[in-house]
């Protein structure tokens, strides 16, 4: 990465994607917990690979991007880059996980926040080359 190419990394930028990603992982916590409530839901395959799976490792992705955001404040640029380049394929780690999981009233509100954290990688890591 060029120092033209770093400078165009904003704090701005680093700090709408890890707040895009915070929303997300915490829309998709509180809609698991609830559907773990209803005995509708509660013992449904979908749900089950939400909880014992996915949301885990979203957690644990959502930690990372928290100290990067701090490593950033510190001047290293690259391990946010790092992150943001991995959740920009964000919707290939969800293959199989179905964001209907709490019900479809939820699907499109998950979807939203989904495609935002996207757009957020994206942007950093375009901005980042340049472009």
């Amino acid at each position: 990465m060029t120092p033209e190419a770093s400078s165009a990394v904003t704090r701005e930028l680093v700090e709408r994607f890890a707040k895009t990603v915070a929303d997300f992982i915490n829309e998709v916590g509180k809609e698991v917990r609830e559907a773990a409530m209803n005995p509708a839901l509660s013992s449904t395959p979908a749900l089950l690979k939400w909880q014992m799976q996915q949301l885990p490792l979203l957690e644990e992705q959502n930690a990372s991007i928290q100290k990067g955001v701090a490593l950033f404040q510190a001047g290293d640029t690259q391990t946010i880059l790092s992150l943001a380049d991995r959740m920009h394929g964000l919707d290939r780690q969800l293959d199989g996980f179905p964001l209907d999981f709490a019900g479809p009233q939820y699907a499109e509100v998950l979807d939203r926040l989904e495609t935002a954290v996207i757009v957020a990688a994206y942007r950093l890591c375009a901005a980042a080359r340049g472009r």
